[in-house]
């Protein structure tokens, strides 16, 4: 039952998924060739989720599931979560306004996963610009998974394992320098004090230019002290806090082609120096703090039952103002361009907690391992945008004397701007709150048969008010729904599953109400929650002894009743439905000398329903979508590798006008052991120096990707 009150919204978060198939090499055992030839496995590969709803291994989920570990974080260079997700194929970047317009926005086969980052199992607010420092691996899942997820879940969710305290004593410190002024140090110290209790630390340094972008710059340092107490013990409760704060000077990119410039109604971006910045040093900024406290408990109940519950308390803000290369009036034709801005102060506090009991039980001869557990979250926000003196936008001369206007081929960040910036005096208010429960279980009827199911019913609420775009808004929604998934795996030999399942998500209206980017006023009855379904088939084989996993899954995903903006970006469109079909292939782990990981992923998607749009592709959902990374251990001491990563080319809006093409990338990287205590690692990071879109925003501006980058690290650990 759903009851909603708005008189004015803005677009919410789309996101959640189902799983696959990167675990990464450095989990993977290790392998070797005997004298006679034939491959020697040994050690041991991480297969299983650290979430507390899986029931069964990686092999024996039936879902797309990506995992990359900390040491593929460290091999590549990985420093940012939007450089983390690049290693996994089906992802692509966004580029937000509002209350995300500098924050990490990832996009899951084109839905918005945005609200749907989590970190250790709970859901992580705020906008962000998040890091890799206290990060010991990501987990993706993807496609729609609300029972899993909870609200939401559209597209997929993004798992962030934190380091902490654990047993055993061990230290290791990098520090990196680069072109573009590269400067970063990371420390991570782990102590155990007597039988039971440990402490760790870890820590960040970080001070970069971005390379291929003029003026851009990024600081930022952090630290995540934990300590955990019971250490060898059946009930282990541990303590962590973690810290972060960011300078930056945000980028917005290069504007797009005006209007009727190409003759046709499309749009691209402009053809200028992917080098040039639009923005005012003298105007723009934006500074991040996090700080995140988490309490987690597990306790071995004994007979193969274990409990645990975490609870975790943030509080994130945002402060910006950053330039929009607009050209709402047709200036880039005439080569100039608009200094418009968008800006954001806003302080999120939120709450997170769950508790869960697992284990395994027979009725008969059936096997089950079961999970139960609740969840609750509660999240709070203020926001007052700034109001910034932009002059007149069709740039007339004044305006150019203002330095509100530049230059399409020459702009200057220098330009002595002095207009004035005033705070908004109305804060936007939003809060939402969530209760859940959900059930989970893994039945073996036989050996070569396994049924999994999940459900979830949660209770959603939401209010916000204050000052949007588009005037003055309010609202509020009630909403409760039941999210489910069931999926059978057929194993014709142990190491190996064939899988379908089918999963299901439910977004509610409200999920972004109070970020102050809604601009529409249109009937309740269009705000029915949002609908996803998932149908996917699909096999993994883990080869040889579980050194190496081969993965391939089908999928279609059905979306109803999509909320999206329009080709003027200022309105909200209700899209009927639209429809997802494709596959993904993948291998991960290591024979021999070679480590491999990666996958190819092709998204054939469509807008379906009665609409103008019908037939057009979604945005930001390339149908092609490469990613590998491979590296050769050459001898004990010395190895080297690269990664190629392709996308190919997408649009912006659904009428499909706005677009930006594809391309490939290359990396590379190598390292020599001295010794076991101390290494060194190069990287280069797009050898090719490919100038190519990373994000694209409809109907303002394109972000060109870095440029090429070398960085040389060393590294001491004992």
């Amino acid at each position: 039952m759903t009851r909603s009150t708005f008189t004015r919204t803005s677009a919410p978060f789309l996101a959640l998924g189902c799983v696959g198939f990167i675990a990464s090499a450095p989990a993977a055992a290790e392998t070797g060739i005997d004298p006679d030839g034939s491959i020697v496995v040994t050690g041991e590969r991480t297969d299983e989720l650290s979430i507390d709803q899986a029931t069964a291994p990686i092999l024996d989920t039936p879902r797309t599931i990506n995992v990359v570990t900390e040491e593929a974080l460290e091999q590549t260079a990985s420093y940012s979560f939007e450089e983390a997700l690049r290693m996994v194929p089906g992802i692509t970047l966004g580029a937000g306004e509002g209350g995300t317009a500098a924050a990490d926005i990832p996009l899951i086969r084109g839905v918005d996963a945005t609200g749907d980052v989590f970190v250790d199992g709970a859901r992580d607010l705020g906008s962000q610009t998040r890091e890799t420092f206290a990060v010991e691996r990501i987990e993706v899942f993807k496609g729609p998974s609300g029972a899993l997820g909870g609200r939401g879940a559209a597209a997929g969710g993004i798992n962030l394992v934190s380091k902490t305290a654990r047993a055993g004593d061990f230290a290791s410190a990098t520090g990196s320098v680069g072109t573009s002024d590269l400067y970063r140090v990371t420390a991570d110290v782990n102590r155990q004090l007597g039988d039971r209790v440990a402490v760790r630390i870890v820590g960040l340094f970080h001070d970069s230019e971005t390379p291929g972008r003029d003026a851009i710059y990024d600081d930022r340092w952090g630290i995540s002290p934990s300590i955990a107490y019971g250490i060898g013990t059946d009930t282990i409760a541990s303590l962590t806090h973690y810290h972060f704060e960011g300078d930056q000077l945000p980028d917005y990119g290069i504007p797009l082609t005006s209007r009727g410039q190409l003759g046709d109604g499309r749009r691209v971006p402009a053809d200028v120096d992917y080098d040039n910045f639009y923005g005012l040093l003298a105007r723009d900024f934006q500074n991040t703090r996090v700080d995140t406290t988490t309490f987690q408990f597990d306790h071995d109940l004994g007979n193969g039952w274990s409990a645990s519950a975490l609870l975790r308390y943030s509080s994130s803000a945002i402060d910006y103002i950053v330039t929009n290369p607009d050209d709402s009036a047709g200036n880039v034709a005439d080569g100039l361009v608009w200094r418009a801005t968008k800006s954001r102060n806003s302080d999120t506090q939120s709450m997170a907690g769950n508790a869960n009991i697992s284990g395994e039980f027979a009725t008969g001869s059936i096997l089950h391992n079961l999970s139960i557990g609740a969840e609750y979250g509660w999240a709070d926000t203020r926001n007052l945008n700034y109001s910034v003196d932009t002059g007149n936008r069709s740039c007339p001369p004044a305006a150019i004397a203002a330095f509100n206007c530049t230059d399409l081929s020459n702009p200057d960040p220098s330009d002595p701007w002095s207009g004035a910036i005033t705070p908004a005096s109305t804060p936007s208010l939003s809060e939402a709150e969530d209760i859940s429960i959900y059930a989970f279980d893994s039945a073996t009827l036989i050996p070569e048969l396994i049924v999994t199911a999940g459900v979830r019913y949660t209770d959603y609420r939401a209010s916000g008010s204050g000052a949007g775009r588009g005037g003055p808004f309010s609202g509020s929604v009630e909403t409760d729904f039941v999210s489910w998934q069931a999926g059978a795996i057929y194993k014709p030999v142990p190491w190996a599953s064939i899988y379908a399942s089918y999963a299901n998500a439910k977004n509610p209206p409200g999920t972004d109400v109070g970020a102050g980017s809604g601009n529409i006023a249109i009937s309740n009855d269009t705000y029915a929650p949002q609908e996803t379904e998932n149908y996917e088939v699909g096999a993994k084989a883990d080869l040889f002894g579980g050194a190496l996993q081969l993965s391939a899954s089908a999928f279609r995903v059905d979306r109803n009743n999509i909320i999206d903006t329009d080709a003027l970006g200022e309105v909200v469109e209700i899209i009927d439905a639209a429809r997802i079909e494709g596959f993904e292939v993948g291998a991960t782990g290591r024979v021999g000398a070679l480590s491999l990981f990666g996958g190819y992923t092709f998204v054939d998607s469509e807008l379906t329903g009665d609409t103008a749009s019908a037939g057009n592709r979604l945005p930001n959902t390339p149908r092609h979508n490469l990613a590998l990374t491979a590296s050769v251990e050459v001898s004990d001491r010395f190895g080297f590798g690269g990664g190629v990563y392709h996308q190919s080319g997408r649009f912006a809006d659904t009428t499909n006008l706005i677009s930006a093409d594809g391309y490939v990338r290359f990396d590379a990287f190598a390292t020599y052991e001295f010794n076991p205590n101390l290494a060194l690692r190069v990287n280069v990071k797009n050898v090719g120096d490919e100038r190519y879109i990373t994000k694209l925003r409809n109907p303002h501006f394109a972000v060109p990707a870095n440029g090429r980058q070398a960085i040389v690290s060393l590294t001491a650990k004992y």
